[in-house]
């Protein structure tokens, strides 16, 4: 008898067939999957057949042999090696660790003598299934795992073979446009921001990568911000928006990459999301990350060094001071801070993190505590740089156009570098400080019921400098005596019941979660709007103000199998609810006037159900259909232009139908084709409903639709150069025409009666549409111990319609797109190879980014310059290596160099004009017990 739930070997668990054949890794049943559902159970059977059937398949298998030539390695990767020389099909337990390392098989022998010279030493039991098959057992399960029948009862079981599916695999085995971001990859191209984790995922990047502290605002194929993107930490959300003044907003999640084990990304719409661009999923280390095989407790120990940062001194200035005058020299200053940059072995930035685990039969818990600091970085030495140059004499003109005779400049200075920031110089206000704390308990009541809690509470002081202040390559930024703080505590509740031999109830999961984030920023002084100063109310002069945000959601689901017809279905249904609220910290009105930030709430709720079916064992079909309802409230208090109160409690609300329709062809073994479409609604963010100085309140809102085609193959071949190699592609094309795209725009909204006053604001209103099409691009190659992975992405269009006949390939006057628009094209290549047994690791990753995809549109009559700024960046390649070396089972050490050539670049999607940091070192030693 078998009991317990068969996954693959995939962090969020999805359920797959055992067979060594897997054509569909979507889930669905047909006549086939059925067939292929009988062997997983004819392989847990074979456990107890008698000891005479067992030893004719061992006979079997003994007649068989093959020229094996695999090296010492990790237990996955070993197994993995293998099933594809022998043939064969391996299942283990969850509770075999994966990162278990085994002997070298050399030679000409039958797969049983190569499999267990293998695992000679490891403790693991090997069990002969059949003529090509095993189970691996660990040998305290293997006795404790017996019923009083002596059958074996397994729990959690690995299918490895010649399809095996596992995280870093799966989206070469899915239909889909996903991408995955393992663990290790974190380790070893994490940069020194949380935003620079999606380096290498073709068509996602990080905006805001330099001047958001710790958090990631991601943009998939030139969407982003508004919940276009849905991001959450373990199944919940922590988004804020951040305002930035005329130049934008910030869409800003915020996590520890220490606490990261993976994350999945989806790109474009399911109907199991909200999010229309795409999805992405981050889950924190378990208890099943940190304790080894054969151990009840674990421990994780990290801490690394780093270089290339100085510690800040309010009041520093960067760059040049540079003023033209009319009739007059110009005057051009350089700063004499910021060029005492450290040298390459000064550690002057730190981490370190902590985190224990114990795993036991029917409970898990794991606990963590992360914390990192460094200061400014320094820009790079080699490449565009801050450099003024004399341009010789021009007229004086007003912005009008009129150029009076009378004035002209005799000697005009520009910036010919990106920004005003000068080779290896400090950045301001770039540094960091963040406390993260983590725990999560598991209890498995049975075999069927599961119940996590968890708790993450996040505390962040970085610099951020409002971005309206630091938006072309004269403006001179200033070290600012304040930090911004954020500080975010996360609840969850998730509920899991996957009971045995069930059709209707296949995998229920229910989910609760509440997250709390307080953001405090510089208040805004000396302006006039802000009449009222601290002390005014009794409070300190460093006083300051900010949002107070909540969110709290739940969502359930479901899989369902039945025949209708003498077909197969797979069926996928589920609830989801969300509220968020927003309001001024304590004084934020007094202290900001009616600059204050948003007062409100909004509300979603929706339903889904997605179809599985199989009409033949070549082609499936996908349907799914999302309705959701939407409604928000906005609190504000009317503004002095409001002479009817109307702006006061404004409420919006809608709702609409989501479908989505899937067919996908497998003509070979290792092929799929694959076309979706689906029509997906976002009804308007917390940050578009609600009125703040940005924004105005616009009744008029309709919620955006997005048609999104996606076309795709996925290969993978084995052999290809060798009998050891392996290849997987992924190619894609997607063309994605979104209706009613959410915009922004410059208004005069208010006039007084005599006509001497005026008033405009901005609006955020619906443009007719909004186009981008491009490729994707994405392969790896692995043979032994080296691998080597590309990715690419190419826009084929983008472009933006305020009317149905007014499309144009540029940015529109006034728009939060324009800093959202995406590199023409993005080219990454990662290589490593291991040596020494596989204890030493060395690659590294080459990274070309290109052109902005389309320039910035021009002012329009709503004003005579745009109230948003273009950052510039000019195309630019970074270089990256890493090593890391084993020693013994416990410890590991790392070095990693970021920006190898010390390349001075301005990172795209930023809404600050300032570059990114220069060629930094890392060491990092970690322990494991």
């Amino acid at each position: 008898m078998v009991e317990g739930w068969f996954e693959r070997r995939y962090d969020n668990g999805k359920a797959i067939a055992c067979s060594r054949r897997l054509p569909r890794s979507r889930g669905t049943r047909t006549a086939a999957g059925i067939l292929l559902g009988a062997l997983v159970l004819g392989c847990a059977a074979l456990y107890s057949i008698p000891d005479a059937q067992a030893q004719s398949a061992r006979t079997a298998s003994e007649r068989q042999t093959v020229d094996f030539s695999i090296p010492s390695q990790e237990l996955t990767a070993a197994i993995d090696a293998f099933c594809r020389a022998a043939d064969w099909q391996v299942g283990y337990g969850a509770a075999i660790d994966g990162t278990t390392r085994t002997g070298a098989v050399s030679g000409i022998m039958s797969p049983e003598q190569a499999l267990r010279t293998m695992l000679a030493g490891t403790g693991i039991t090997i069990r002969i299934t059949g003529p090509s098959g095993a189970v691996l057992v660990g040998s305290t399960a293997a006795s404790e795992n017996l019923a009083d029948d002596d059958t074996l009862l397994l729990d959690t079981i690995t299918i490895e073979g010649g399809t095996d599916i596992n995280s870093e695999d799966a989206p070469y085995k899915t239909a889909a446009p996903t991408s995955y971001i393992s663990g290790q990859t974190i380790e070893r191209s994490r940069g020194s921001s949380p935003a620079d984790l999606f380096r290498g995922t073709p068509g996602v990047m990080s905006g805001e990568a330099r001047n958001s502290g710790s958090s990631v605002d991601v943009n998939i194929r030139g969407m982003q911000g508004m919940g276009r993107v849905a991001m959450t930490v373990d199944g919940t959300m922590n988004s804020a928006n951040v305002y930035q003044g005329y130049q934008g907003i910030s869409n800003r999640t915020f996590v520890d990459p220490d606490f990261l084990a993976g994350i999945d990304i989806t790109k474009g719409a399911d109907v199991a999301s909200r999010g229309i661009a795409g999805t992405v999923s981050m889950r924190t280390v378990e208890a099943r990350d940190i304790v080894k095989e054969g151990q009840t407790a674990g421990l994780r120990l990290k801490t690394e060094l780093g270089n290339n940062t100085s510690k800040p001194v309010a009041g520093n200035r960067a760059g040049y001071s540079i003023i033209n005058r009319a009739n007059n020299d110009p005057i051009v200053t350089s700063s004499p801070d910021g060029m005492d940059r450290p040298g390459t072995v000064r550690a002057t930035q730190r981490s370190g993190s902590a985190i224990a685990a114990i795993k036991l039969d029917k409970f898990d818990f794991v606990a963590g505590y992360a914390h990192r600091q460094r200061g400014n970085y320094h820009a790079g030495e080699r490449g565009p740089s801050a450099n003024p140059v004399s341009t010789g004499p021009r007229p004086f003109c007003y912005s009008s156009g009129f150029c009076p005779p009378y004035l002209s400049y005799p000697d005009y200075v520009v910036n010919e570098g990106l920004a005003n920031y000068r080779a290896g110089e400090e950045v301001l206000n770039t540094e960091l400080e963040t406390i993260s704390y983590l725990a999560k308990g598991t209890v498995r009541l049975g075999d069927e019921h599961l119940v996590q809690l968890g708790y993450m509470w996040f505390d962040s002081e970085a610099g951020d400098r409002l971005a309206s202040r630091l938006t072309t390559d004269i403006s001179q930024a200033e070290q600012q005596d304040q930090t911004v703080g954020s500080e975010l505590g996360t609840a969850t509740l998730k509920y899991r019941y996957q009971p045995i031999g069930s059709d209707l109830i296949e995998d229920l999961k229910v989910n609760l979660w509440r997250t709390d984030l307080e953001l405090r920023n510089q208040r805004r002084a000396g302006t006039p709007w802000s009449p009222i100063q601290p002390d005014d109310l009794g409070l300190p002069d460093n006083f300051r103000v900010g949002t107070d945000n909540v969110m709290w959601g739940a969502d359930a689901t479901n899989t369902s199998s039945f025949d209708l017809a003498r077909q197969a279905f797979s069926l996928t249904y589920g609830l989801s609810y969300l509220s968020e609220d927003t309001r001024p910290s304590a004084y934020t009105v007094e202290l900001e006037d009616w600059l204050k930030v948003r007062d409100g709430s909004r509300e979603e709720a929706a339903a889904f159900a997605k179809v599985g079916w199989d009409p033949t064992d070549w082609m499936t079909v996908n349907a799914g259909l999302r309705y959701q309802y939407f409604w928000s409230e906005d609190r504000t208090e009317a503004d002095p232009t409001d002479t009817t109160g109307e702006l006061r409690g404004q409420k919006l609300s809608s709702s609409g139908w989501s479908p989505h329709l899937g067919v996908t062809f497998e003509p070979f073994e290792g092929t799929q084709l694959y076309v979706n479409y689906s029509s997906a609604q976002r009804a308007p963010s917390i940050m578009e409903a609600l009125t703040g100085f940005s924004t105005r309140f616009n009744p008029d809102l309709e919620p955006e639709r997005s048609n999104n085609w996606e076309i795709g193959a996925n290969i993978v071949r084995e052999g290809n150069l060798t009998r050891e190699d392996r290849g997987m592609l992924k190619f894609g094309y997607f063309n994605w025409d979104v209706e009613n795209y959410l915009a922004r725009q410059w208004k005069q909204d208010f006039v007084s009666p005599d006509g001497g006053y005026t008033f405009s604001s901005m609006y955020v209103y619906n443009i007719d549409s909004a186009k981008f099409e491009g490729l994707e691009f994405s392969g790896r190659y692995e043979l032994g111990g080296f691998s080597a992975e590309l990715a690419a992405n190419y826009y084929l269009n983008v472009e933006f319609c305020p009317t149905g006949d007014t499309c144009g390939n540029e940015s529109l006057f006034a728009d939060y797109a324009t800093n959202q628009i995406p590199p023409k094209y993005s080219i990454d290549l990662t290589a490593s190879q291991k040596l020494f047994d596989d204890r030493l690791t060395i690659g590294g990753r080459v990274s070309r980014v290109g052109r902005r995809a389309i320039e910035h549109g021009k002012a329009t009559a709503g004003g005579s310059r745009s109230f948003i700024n273009q950052i510039e960046w000019d195309p630019y390649t970074l270089m990256d290596l890493f090593a890391e070396f084993r020693i013994g089972d416990n410890f590991m050490t790392g070095l990693r160099v970021e920006n190898l050539t010390d390349r001075y670049y301005v990172d795209p999607l930023s809404l600050v004009q300032q570059p990114g940091p220069g060629r930094t070192v890392y060491l990092t030693l970690s322990a494991e017990f």
